[in-house]
Protein backbone atom coordinates (compact mmCIF):
# COMPACT_ATOMS: atom_id res chain seq x y z
CA UNK A 1 0.00 0.00 0.00
CA UNK A 2 0.63 3.58 -0.85
CA UNK A 3 -0.20 6.70 1.19
CA UNK A 4 -0.24 9.79 -1.36
CA UNK A 5 -0.50 13.10 0.41
CA UNK A 6 -2.72 15.36 -1.92
CA UNK A 7 -3.94 19.00 -2.09
CA UNK A 8 -7.10 18.52 -3.68
CA UNK A 9 -8.82 21.18 -1.81
CA UNK A 10 -10.78 24.16 -4.40
CA UNK A 11 -7.95 24.19 -7.50
CA UNK A 12 -9.19 21.57 -9.94
CA UNK A 13 -5.67 21.75 -10.95
CA UNK A 14 -4.47 19.99 -8.03
CA UNK A 15 -7.46 17.43 -8.53
CA UNK A 16 -5.71 16.50 -11.79
CA UNK A 17 -2.07 16.59 -10.63
CA UNK A 18 -4.01 14.11 -7.90
CA UNK A 19 -5.92 12.05 -10.27
CA UNK A 20 -2.84 11.79 -12.91
CA UNK A 21 -0.21 10.39 -10.31
CA UNK A 22 -2.71 7.90 -8.86
CA UNK A 23 -2.92 6.76 -12.00
CA UNK A 24 0.68 6.96 -13.04
CA UNK A 25 1.11 4.99 -9.21
CA UNK A 26 -1.71 2.46 -10.02
CA UNK A 27 -0.49 1.52 -13.31
CA UNK A 28 3.38 0.93 -12.58
CA UNK A 29 4.21 0.88 -9.12
CA UNK A 30 0.76 -0.60 -6.36
CA UNK A 31 -3.12 -0.20 -6.88
CA UNK A 32 -3.04 -0.17 -3.33
CA UNK A 33 -3.46 3.64 -2.68
CA UNK A 34 -4.62 5.58 0.17
CA UNK A 35 -5.55 9.56 -0.37
CA UNK A 36 -4.74 12.03 2.60
CA UNK A 37 -4.84 15.65 3.12
CA UNK A 38 -1.44 16.71 2.84
CA UNK A 39 -2.66 20.06 4.40
CA UNK A 40 -3.54 18.74 7.85
CA UNK A 41 -1.34 16.89 10.63
CA UNK A 42 -0.93 13.34 10.06
CA UNK A 43 -0.86 12.08 14.12
CA UNK A 44 -3.91 10.28 13.59
CA UNK A 45 -2.93 8.62 10.59
CA UNK A 46 0.49 6.98 11.31
CA UNK A 47 -0.76 3.88 12.11
CA UNK A 48 -1.92 3.85 8.35
CA UNK A 49 1.33 5.61 7.20
CA UNK A 50 3.71 3.03 8.98
CA UNK A 51 2.01 0.50 7.61
CA UNK A 52 2.31 1.53 3.87
CA UNK A 53 5.67 1.38 1.46
CA UNK A 54 6.16 5.31 1.25
CA UNK A 55 4.47 8.20 1.51
CA UNK A 56 4.44 10.65 -1.82
CA UNK A 57 4.26 14.16 -1.23
CA UNK A 58 2.22 14.57 -4.49
CA UNK A 59 3.04 17.63 -6.91
CA UNK A 60 1.84 21.15 -7.25
CA UNK A 61 4.05 24.11 -6.23
CA UNK A 62 5.41 22.50 -2.78
CA UNK A 63 8.85 23.91 -2.83
CA UNK A 64 8.22 26.89 -1.07
CA UNK A 65 10.98 28.14 1.83
CA UNK A 66 8.20 26.56 4.54
CA UNK A 67 7.57 23.22 2.95
CA UNK A 68 7.77 21.18 6.05
CA UNK A 69 5.10 22.73 8.53
CA UNK A 70 3.64 25.06 6.03
CA UNK A 71 3.11 23.21 2.60
CA UNK A 72 3.21 19.72 4.22
CA UNK A 73 2.73 19.98 8.02
CA UNK A 74 2.59 16.26 8.51
CA UNK A 75 3.62 15.26 12.23
CA UNK A 76 6.20 17.23 14.78
CA UNK A 77 8.53 14.46 14.98
CA UNK A 78 9.56 13.05 11.55
CA UNK A 79 11.41 10.35 13.29
CA UNK A 80 7.52 9.08 14.08
CA UNK A 81 7.19 8.31 10.31
CA UNK A 82 9.07 5.13 9.79
CA UNK A 83 8.61 4.74 6.05
CA UNK A 84 10.59 6.82 3.07
CA UNK A 85 8.96 9.72 2.25
CA UNK A 86 8.85 9.92 -1.81
CA UNK A 87 8.54 14.08 -3.41
CA UNK A 88 6.69 13.43 -6.64
CA UNK A 89 6.37 15.41 -9.49
CA UNK A 90 7.22 18.73 -7.01
CA UNK A 91 7.68 22.13 -8.16
CA UNK A 92 9.49 25.36 -7.16
CA UNK A 93 6.72 27.93 -5.55
CA UNK A 94 7.98 30.42 -8.22
CA UNK A 95 9.17 33.48 -6.06
CA UNK A 96 10.74 35.15 -6.27
CA UNK A 97 10.14 35.73 -9.96
CA UNK A 98 12.87 35.72 -12.61
CA UNK A 99 15.30 35.03 -9.40
CA UNK A 100 14.97 31.02 -9.12
CA UNK A 101 18.71 31.07 -7.74
CA UNK A 102 18.01 33.56 -4.49
CA UNK A 103 15.87 30.71 -3.09
CA UNK A 104 16.48 29.60 0.02
CA UNK A 105 14.50 27.58 2.43
CA UNK A 106 14.01 28.12 5.85
CA UNK A 107 15.92 25.65 8.75
CA UNK A 108 12.98 23.39 9.62
CA UNK A 109 12.39 22.42 6.00
CA UNK A 110 16.15 22.08 5.03
CA UNK A 111 16.57 19.54 7.63
CA UNK A 112 13.58 18.09 6.44
CA UNK A 113 14.63 17.65 2.55
CA UNK A 114 17.86 16.71 4.02
CA UNK A 115 16.21 14.00 5.66
CA UNK A 116 14.36 12.91 3.28
CA UNK A 117 16.81 12.97 0.72
CA UNK A 118 19.14 10.74 2.53
CA UNK A 119 16.28 7.74 2.68
CA UNK A 120 15.91 7.41 -0.85
CA UNK A 121 17.92 7.39 -3.47
CA UNK A 122 16.21 10.02 -5.70
CA UNK A 123 13.09 12.39 -5.44
CA UNK A 124 10.95 13.31 -8.62
CA UNK A 125 10.55 16.95 -9.76
CA UNK A 126 8.39 18.39 -12.05
CA UNK A 127 11.04 20.80 -14.43
CA UNK A 128 14.03 21.80 -14.97
CA UNK A 129 14.22 25.10 -12.57
CA UNK A 130 13.08 23.39 -9.83
CA UNK A 131 15.54 21.01 -10.45
CA UNK A 132 18.45 23.54 -10.51
CA UNK A 133 17.02 25.36 -7.79
CA UNK A 134 17.29 22.09 -5.43
CA UNK A 135 21.04 21.20 -6.46
CA UNK A 136 21.41 24.48 -6.09
CA UNK A 137 20.74 24.27 -2.27
CA UNK A 138 22.55 20.95 -1.99
CA UNK A 139 20.03 18.20 -2.91
CA UNK A 140 21.57 16.16 -5.92
CA UNK A 141 19.66 12.97 -6.08
CA UNK A 142 17.15 14.63 -8.22
CA UNK A 143 15.56 13.33 -11.37
CA UNK A 144 13.66 15.33 -13.70
CA UNK A 145 10.52 13.39 -14.37
CA UNK A 146 8.10 16.32 -15.87
CA UNK A 147 4.99 16.93 -14.35
CA UNK A 148 2.65 14.01 -13.12
CA UNK A 149 -0.11 15.96 -15.81
CA UNK A 150 2.15 15.33 -18.51
CA UNK A 151 1.13 11.94 -18.32
CA UNK A 152 -2.50 10.96 -19.99
CA UNK A 153 -1.60 7.34 -20.53
CA UNK A 154 -4.47 6.69 -22.79
CA UNK A 155 -2.60 9.50 -25.14
CA UNK A 156 0.88 8.23 -24.96
CA UNK A 157 2.33 7.11 -28.03
CA UNK A 158 -0.11 9.34 -30.06
CA UNK A 159 0.62 12.33 -31.90
CA UNK A 160 -0.67 16.10 -32.25
CA UNK A 161 -4.01 16.54 -33.07
CA UNK A 162 -3.97 18.86 -35.94
CA UNK A 163 -7.31 20.76 -37.38
CA UNK A 164 -9.58 23.63 -37.31
CA UNK A 165 -9.63 25.33 -34.23
CA UNK A 166 -13.14 25.44 -33.65
CA UNK A 167 -13.44 25.24 -29.87
CA UNK A 168 -11.50 27.11 -27.33
CA UNK A 169 -10.41 27.31 -23.44
CA UNK A 170 -9.51 30.70 -21.98
CA UNK A 171 -8.04 30.61 -18.57
CA UNK A 172 -8.22 32.94 -16.36
CA UNK A 173 -4.94 34.35 -14.14
CA UNK A 174 -5.18 33.66 -10.15
CA UNK A 175 -3.75 37.45 -9.95
CA UNK A 176 -6.78 40.30 -10.07
CA UNK A 177 -4.21 42.68 -10.62
CA UNK A 178 -4.19 40.85 -14.56
CA UNK A 179 -7.66 41.89 -14.87
CA UNK A 180 -7.47 44.01 -17.86
CA UNK A 181 -4.62 42.44 -19.27
CA UNK A 182 -6.58 39.35 -19.24
CA UNK A 183 -9.55 40.87 -20.96
CA UNK A 184 -6.97 42.44 -23.40
CA UNK A 185 -5.99 38.76 -24.27
CA UNK A 186 -9.65 37.66 -24.18
CA UNK A 187 -10.75 40.06 -26.87
CA UNK A 188 -7.43 39.43 -29.08
CA UNK A 189 -7.88 35.48 -29.04
CA UNK A 190 -12.18 36.43 -30.51
CA UNK A 191 -10.85 38.87 -33.29
CA UNK A 192 -8.01 36.18 -34.50
CA UNK A 193 -10.87 33.45 -33.90
CA UNK A 194 -14.70 35.51 -35.09
CA UNK A 195 -16.71 32.34 -35.49
CA UNK A 196 -14.71 30.26 -32.33
CA UNK A 197 -16.44 29.31 -29.25
CA UNK A 198 -14.77 30.37 -26.20
CA UNK A 199 -15.16 29.26 -22.64
CA UNK A 200 -13.50 31.38 -19.92
CA UNK A 201 -13.01 29.08 -17.27
CA UNK A 202 -11.75 29.66 -13.43
CA UNK A 203 -10.06 26.57 -12.02
CA UNK A 204 -9.91 28.30 -8.38
CA UNK A 205 -14.17 29.32 -8.79
CA UNK A 206 -15.42 32.43 -9.04
CA UNK A 207 -17.37 33.92 -6.04
CA UNK A 208 -15.92 34.00 -2.26
CA UNK A 209 -15.76 31.34 -0.13
CA UNK A 210 -13.51 29.94 2.88
CA UNK A 211 -11.01 29.15 0.24
CA UNK A 212 -10.99 32.50 -1.82
CA UNK A 213 -11.06 36.06 -0.42
CA UNK A 214 -13.19 38.43 -0.82
CA UNK A 215 -11.06 40.61 -2.65
CA UNK A 216 -10.25 37.97 -4.96
CA UNK A 217 -13.61 37.11 -5.39
CA UNK A 218 -15.01 40.59 -6.18
CA UNK A 219 -12.24 40.97 -8.70
CA UNK A 220 -12.70 37.14 -10.80
CA UNK A 221 -16.55 38.85 -10.93
CA UNK A 222 -15.03 41.58 -12.14
CA UNK A 223 -13.43 39.57 -15.03
CA UNK A 224 -16.58 37.73 -15.56
CA UNK A 225 -18.20 41.49 -16.11
CA UNK A 226 -15.43 43.11 -18.28
CA UNK A 227 -15.81 39.89 -20.31
CA UNK A 228 -19.11 39.92 -21.04
CA UNK A 229 -19.40 43.85 -21.79
CA UNK A 230 -16.51 43.92 -23.85
CA UNK A 231 -16.20 40.39 -25.53
CA UNK A 232 -18.52 38.95 -28.04
CA UNK A 233 -20.10 35.75 -27.05
CA UNK A 234 -17.94 34.18 -24.48
CA UNK A 235 -19.23 31.51 -21.94
CA UNK A 236 -17.98 31.44 -18.67
CA UNK A 237 -17.70 29.00 -16.08
CA UNK A 238 -16.38 27.94 -12.84
CA UNK A 239 -14.64 24.65 -12.97
CA UNK A 240 -13.65 24.59 -9.15
CA UNK A 241 -14.19 21.33 -7.03
CA UNK A 242 -14.88 18.85 -9.05
CA UNK A 243 -12.92 17.08 -12.27
CA UNK A 244 -15.26 16.35 -13.79
CA UNK A 245 -16.20 19.77 -14.67
CA UNK A 246 -13.47 19.72 -17.00
CA UNK A 247 -13.93 16.55 -18.87
CA UNK A 248 -15.43 18.87 -21.85
CA UNK A 249 -11.89 19.98 -22.00
CA UNK A 250 -10.67 16.84 -24.17
CA UNK A 251 -13.52 17.81 -26.53
CA UNK A 252 -12.33 20.98 -27.46
CA UNK A 253 -9.42 22.07 -30.31
CA UNK A 254 -6.90 24.82 -28.33
CA UNK A 255 -6.21 26.51 -25.19
CA UNK A 256 -5.02 30.19 -24.44
CA UNK A 257 -4.53 31.10 -20.68
CA UNK A 258 -3.24 31.75 -17.21
CA UNK A 259 -3.73 28.35 -16.15
CA UNK A 260 -0.55 25.99 -15.61
CA UNK A 261 -2.55 22.95 -15.40
CA UNK A 262 -5.26 23.27 -18.30
CA UNK A 263 -2.24 24.27 -20.74
CA UNK A 264 -0.17 20.64 -19.77
CA UNK A 265 -3.95 18.96 -19.57
CA UNK A 266 -4.45 19.91 -23.58
CA UNK A 267 -0.37 18.97 -23.95
CA UNK A 268 -1.24 15.66 -22.35
CA UNK A 269 -4.25 15.09 -24.27
CA UNK A 270 -1.71 16.16 -27.70
CA UNK A 271 -4.13 19.36 -28.10
CA UNK A 272 -2.17 22.55 -28.23
CA UNK A 273 -1.92 25.22 -25.47
CA UNK A 274 -0.29 28.79 -25.15
CA UNK A 275 0.09 29.47 -21.52
CA UNK A 276 0.24 33.01 -20.47
CA UNK A 277 3.26 32.53 -17.20
CA UNK A 278 2.57 34.54 -13.99
CA UNK A 279 5.18 33.46 -11.84
CA UNK A 280 8.31 31.32 -12.30
CA UNK A 281 5.47 27.70 -11.95
CA UNK A 282 4.64 28.57 -15.60
CA UNK A 283 8.32 29.50 -16.93
CA UNK A 284 9.49 26.57 -15.54
CA UNK A 285 7.11 24.02 -17.23
CA UNK A 286 7.72 25.92 -20.55
CA UNK A 287 11.20 25.62 -20.19
CA UNK A 288 11.07 22.10 -19.94
CA UNK A 289 8.84 21.21 -22.69
CA UNK A 290 11.03 23.81 -25.22
CA UNK A 291 7.82 26.51 -25.61
CA UNK A 292 8.69 30.00 -25.98
CA UNK A 293 8.15 32.27 -23.11
CA UNK A 294 4.83 34.11 -22.57
CA UNK A 295 5.66 36.22 -18.93
CA UNK A 296 2.82 38.62 -18.04
CA UNK A 297 5.65 41.12 -17.67
CA UNK A 298 6.92 41.44 -21.04
CA UNK A 299 6.25 44.58 -23.01
CA UNK A 300 5.92 42.55 -25.82
CA UNK A 301 3.12 40.02 -24.98
CA UNK A 302 0.13 41.23 -26.55
CA UNK A 303 2.96 41.02 -30.02
CA UNK A 304 3.95 37.36 -28.99
CA UNK A 305 0.84 36.21 -28.16
CA UNK A 306 -0.66 37.62 -31.45
CA UNK A 307 1.81 36.24 -33.51
CA UNK A 308 1.25 32.22 -31.46
CA UNK A 309 -2.62 32.69 -32.25
CA UNK A 310 -1.95 33.35 -35.36
CA UNK A 311 -0.09 30.25 -35.83
CA UNK A 312 -2.32 28.37 -34.54
CA UNK A 313 -5.21 29.37 -36.81
CA UNK A 314 -3.27 28.55 -39.87
CA UNK A 315 -2.08 24.78 -38.26
CA UNK A 316 1.09 25.61 -38.25
CA UNK A 317 1.64 23.11 -35.47
CA UNK A 318 5.45 22.35 -35.71
CA UNK A 319 6.50 23.86 -32.44
CA UNK A 320 3.66 21.51 -30.83
CA UNK A 321 5.44 18.45 -31.98
CA UNK A 322 8.53 18.64 -30.75
CA UNK A 323 6.55 19.36 -27.62
CA UNK A 324 5.49 15.91 -27.65
CA UNK A 325 8.09 14.10 -28.45
CA UNK A 326 9.69 15.83 -25.20
CA UNK A 327 6.40 14.24 -22.90
CA UNK A 328 7.22 11.00 -24.47
CA UNK A 329 10.97 11.15 -24.06
CA UNK A 330 10.37 12.18 -20.30
CA UNK A 331 7.80 8.97 -19.94
CA UNK A 332 10.58 6.65 -20.59
CA UNK A 333 12.49 8.81 -17.27
CA UNK A 334 9.44 8.91 -15.30
CA UNK A 335 8.64 5.08 -15.87
CA UNK A 336 12.11 4.55 -14.88
CA UNK A 337 11.99 6.60 -11.46
CA UNK A 338 8.79 4.77 -10.28
CA UNK A 339 10.76 1.55 -10.81
CA UNK A 340 13.28 2.05 -8.21
CA UNK A 341 10.64 2.88 -5.95
CA UNK A 342 11.51 1.11 -2.55
CA UNK A 343 9.46 -2.50 -2.46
Amino acid sequence: MIVLLSGQIKNVGDFLITDRARKLFEEFVDKDITILDRTKDLTEHLSTINSSRFVVLCGGPAYAPNIYGGIYPLVKDLDDIKVPIIPFGLGWCGRPFNQPMEFKFDAASNNFLKRTHKQIDSSSCRDIVTESILKNNGFENVTMTGCPVWYDLDSIGKPLVKKQIENIVFTTPASIWHIWQNTKLLKLTRKIFPNARIVMTFHRGIVPDKHTSLKSGAGYIIMCLLAKLFVRKVEIRDVAYDLKKIDFYQTFDFHVGYRVHAHLYFLSKRLPSILINEDGRGVGMVSSLGMDLLNVNDKDLFEKVKTALEEAKNQKFDKFDKVVQKIESSFKTMQGFLKKLPA
